[in-house]
């Protein structure tokens, strides 16, 4: 079995600003942005180990503006992110994701 890699995604992803842009109507989505207050001794030490061992973190979130987990959840970590400002972390989102409410246990899609 083969390691996935970042460069791997053929599904569309969108940056956080593109994703913001494209979800903006969704007041869920702007407001969980907002409200949400990162914890910046967190972060400091999130660029402190990736500063100590010379890497990059690559973060790849699913993002459907349906889900409500979605909604909250990655209006966060665009916030995180964007806190951060660090060219040593960067977020796509897989975004548009479907799912088919008619579909079987078992069945094949």
């Amino acid at each position: 079995m083969r390691e996935l890699k970042y460069n791997d995604l053929i599904s569309p992803t969108l940056s956080p600003d593109d994703y913001f842009e494209l979800y903006k109507a969704k007041l869920v989505i702007k407001s969980n942005f907002e409200s949400y207050t990162p914890k910046l001794k967190i972060l400091d030490k999130i660029k402190k180990i990736l500063k100590e061992k010379d890497q990059k973190l690559k973060i790849i979130a699913l993002g459907a503006d349906w889900c409500p987990d979605c909604s909250m959840n990655v209006p966060h970590m665009m916030k995180i992110i964007k806190t951060l400002n660090s060219e040593d972390v960067t977020l796509q989102i897989l975004y548009g994701i479907m799912v088919n409410a008619l579909h079987k246990p078992g069945e094949v899609i």
